[in-house]
């Protein structure tokens, strides 16, 4: 891990200690960075819960796990932070095995119609030019461990769906370039 890495999660880590807010998955990085973004929910509102067994992730490169759920965990508080309910702002995360894949579901409270641009969900941000990357982002890291992508929305629920196949002995890439 590079010594920029180590120091932003570090001071990621110190920060977040110092509330009650926190994650206990098996993962380091995963705890890190679900604590931080459940600490943003409770500010704004947004019930954020988590189902996660974060040792399922260690397959996965850093920068792939922060790819997958700082983009899926930002897009659904984004939207989440724009309903006018709070009861409403809700956002939950599962990680689990599931008959020899990783699943990953990142879904919140959704209210509306998907638009998509081919097979993903279009952006719903004002400026397209600037955004629309995450979900891209989120499909490219997915793809490298032969996993798929799927997005969809019923009964009020967004969901992001991620089956990555579970590779016994496999270990993570852990280059820049992952």
């Amino acid at each position: 891990m590079s010594l920029w890495r180590d120091e932003w999660l570090d001071t990621m880590e110190s920060g977040i200690q110092a509330y009650g807010t926190q994650f206990h998955t098996g993962n380091s990085v995963l705890d890190t960075i679900l604590t931080a973004k459940g600490m943003y929910c409770d500010k704004h509102g947004i019930t954020f819960t988590c189902v996660t067994d974060g040792k399922l992730l260690d397959t996965l490169s850093l920068v792939d796990l922060c790819t997958i759920f700082g983009n899926a965990l930002d897009n659904a508080i984004d939207y989440s932070a724009s309903i006018t309910d709070p009861a409403k702002r809700l956002i939950h995360v599962t990680v689990s095995k599931k008959k020899g894949f990783l699943f990953i579901r990142v879904e919140n409270y959704f209210e509306g119609e998907l638009r998509f641009e081919g097979e993903l969900q279009a952006t719903t941000k004002d400026d397209p030019y600037f955004h629309g990357y995450g979900l891209k982002s989120i499909k490219y890291a997915v793809s490298k461990y032969s996993g798929t992508m799927t997005v969809g929305a019923e009964n009020n629920w967004f969901g992001l769906n991620l089956l990555i196949p579970i590779v016994p002995g496999a270990s993570p890439n852990k280059t820049l370039t992952s």
